[in-house]
């Protein structure tokens, strides 16, 4: 083999890890959201979530598919995700009201935070890594391919 098969079979592999890992996340952190009551978070915030989801789940698709659009969805999708987590979950919710727009806060530092505990946090705080690291996969099976 030559190194630049073993680079891309290195990634491959890679990227096919932490597909799993971060799909293992997103579900626990769904797992959380039920534990929490499907009525703690707004409604707004439980569509994005479930269209996250599905978006995390067809990347995860395509990765093991390994089809030619896996690094950009593992890209798209981690990246997005742990964006989005960071807005939704981490920020104060008084950053999320913008006028003639959906509130897309369900605020763990910020009131109500309706039954948010240490399991909420630490399913949040991964979520937000494993899509960093999902992203960065992406991007260095986009790399090693080239």
């Amino acid at each position: 083999m030559t190194v630049r098969t073993d680079r891309i079979e290195a990634t491959d592999f890679h990227l096919r890890r932490t597909a799993l890992i971060f799909a293992a996340a997103v579900l626990v952190h769904g797992a959380d959201h039920v534990r929490r009551g499907l009525d703690a978070s707004p409604t707004a915030v439980m569509v994005a979530g479930s269209i996250g989801t599905v978006a995390v789940l067809i990347a995860v698709v395509l990765v093991f598919r390994r089809t030619r659009w896996a690094a950009y969805a593992a890209m798209v999708a981690g990246f997005a995700t742990a964006a989005l987590f960071i807005y939704a979950h981490v920020l104060p919710t008084h950053a999320h009201v913008l006028p003639g727009f959906w509130t897309l806060s369900d605020s763990f530092v910020s009131e109500p935070h309706t039954h948010v505990n240490w399991f909420s946090w630490v399913t949040a705080v991964l979520e937000i890594i494993t899509g960093t690291v999902f992203g960065v996969a992406g991007a260095r099976a986009l790399r090693a391919a080239e």
